[in-house]
C-alpha cells in the first residue's frame, strides 16, 4: 500500500511532488495517449496544441457542447499545460519554502526584463518559471520514475483509497492501494473521474470563474494607460512569435529589432461560466455565461451545485485532496501559478 498518490504530471503535480518527496509519493500519469482512444470519446473543442508543443487530445467519457464564445481545454500528454504555457508566476506572497524547493531541483526564477529576454510587466514580483537549461519550466522533465496509466475510478474502504487505473502499455485494468489520493488534474479529467467514480448521479450545475485577458498589439514598449489593478505582461516581437507556437527553448540571445509588442492583459474583472450536465445525455451544455469565457486558460473556483469542489470531495474522504485551478481562487488577476503552489502548500 502506498502512502500517497498523486495523479497527474502537471505544475499542480509536480509542486505537490517535490514538497512531498521524503515522504516517496508515487505518481500515476499517462506516456503515450493513443491506446486510449479506442476506449474513450474524442473530444476535439478541448483540445489546445501549439506547433512546437507535443500534439495532446482529450479522451474522456463525457461530452461538451457550448457555443464559439467559450473555451476550455484539456491536454491528457505527459506535463499537462506546461508544455505550453508562459511559466510566470507572481512571487510577491510566495513562501520561501517553494523556492528554497525550487532551488533543490535547479528550478530558476528569471526576472523579467525587456533587454536582458524579451519580457516585462508592470509587476515587477512577476518571474519565469525556467528549468536548469534556462528553458520555460516543462514538468514532464522531472517525472522519469512514475506508475503508466490512466485513473479510471475509486473506491473508498476503512483505511485505504483503491484506485482502479488502466495500464498505459495495454490497456490492462489494474489497482493501487493507497491512504491518501491527491487529484491534480484538469477540469474534465476531474469530472469524468468523479463520474466514472460513481459521484455524479444525477444532473447538476457546475460553475467556474476567471479574470478577463486579452492580448492587444502595442509599438511601445513602455507599459503606460492601463488600470493599476490589472496585470500586463509584455512580450517582444520574437517572444510574441515563441509563446504564440508554444517554442520553450531559451531564445534570450536572439533578437529581432522591431518595434513590435504583445501586451497580455489580465484585468480586475471576473468572467462566470455556469453548465448544465445532463446525465442521460453524458453531455455538457451552457447554462448561463458572462460575455465570454476561457481565453485565458485560467479558469478555477469549481462549484458543483453551489458547494465548492473541496467540500464536495471532503463528503467523500476527508483523504482525497484536489490541487491545481479547479480547486484555486484566484484573488488578483495575473498568473494563476502563484495561487496554485499557495494552495498546494495549504493542502499536503
Amino acid at each position: 500500500m502506498f502512502e500517497t498518490t498523486i495523479i497527474g504530471s502537471g505544475f499542480s503535480a509536480l509542486t505537490a511532488y517535490m514538497l512531498l518527496k521524503k515522504y516517496n509519493p508515487k505518481i500515476l500519469a499517462l506516456s503515450n495517449i493513443k491506446l486510449l482512444k479506442k476506449l474513450l470519446i474524442n473530444r476535439k473543442n478541448l483540445q489546445t496544441n501549439k506547433l512546437f508543443s507535443k500534439k495532446s487530445l482529450s479522451l474522456g467519457d463525457l461530452n461538451y457542447t457550448f457555443k464559439s464564445n467559450i473555451k476550455l481545454h484539456d491536454r491528457l500528454e505527459l506535463g499537462g499545460n506546461s508544455n505550453i504555457w508562459g511559466g510566470f508566476i507572481n512571487i510577491k506572497n510566495i513562501s520561501k519554502q517553494f523556492i528554497k524547493i525550487c532551488n533543490e531541483y535547479s528550478i530558476t526564477l528569471e526576472e523579467l526584463n525587456l533587454k536582458k529576454n524579451g519580457y516585462t510587466s508592470n509587476y515587477n514580483s512577476i518571474r519565469q518559471l525556467r528549468d536548469s537549461n534556462n528553458n520555460i519550466l516543462n514538468t514532464n522533465f522531472f517525472f522519469t520514475d512514475f506508475i503508466d496509466g490512466y485513473a479510471h475510478s475509486f473506491e473508498i474502504h476503512n483505511n485505504y483509497i483503491l484506485l482502479k487505473y488502466l495500464n498505459g502499455k495495454n490497456n490492462n485494468i489494474e489497482f493501487i492501494k493507497t491512504k491518501k489520493l491527491i487529484l491534480a488534474l484538469s477540469l474534465p479529467q476531474l469530472i469524468d473521474l468523479l463520474f466514472r467514480s460513481g459521484y455524479l448521479q444525477t444532473s447538476k450545475i457546475f460553475s467556474l470563474n476567471e479574470f478577463n485577458h486579452k492580448f492587444i498589439f502595442s509599438l511601445d514598449k513602455t507599459i503606460n494607460d492601463f488600470n493599476n489593478n490589472d496585470c500586463i505582461i509584455k512580450y517582444d516581437f520574437l517572444r510574441t512569435l515563441k509563446h504564440y507556437f508554444g517554442y520553450q527553448n531559451s531564445l534570450d540571445n536572439y533578437k529581432i529589432p522591431l518595434p513590435f509588442y504583445i501586451n497580455q492583459i489580465f484585468s480586475n474583472k471576473q468572467n462566470f461560466l455556469e453548465l448544465k450536465f445532463n446525465l442521460n445525455k453524458k453531455n455538457f451544455d451552457t447554462h448561463n455565461i458572462s460575455k465570454e469565457f476561457g481565453s485565458s486558460i485560467h479558469y478555477c473556483n469549481l462549484f458543483i451545485d453551489k458547494v465548492h469542489i473541496d467540500k464536495f470531495l471532503s463528503k467523500i474522504s476527508t483523504n482525497i485532496i484536489g490541487i491545481g485551478m479547479p480547486f484555486v481562487k484566484q484573488n488578483k488577476p495575473g498568473p494563476i501559478s502563484n495561487d496554485i503552489v499557495n494552495n498546494v502548500l495549504d493542502k499536503v
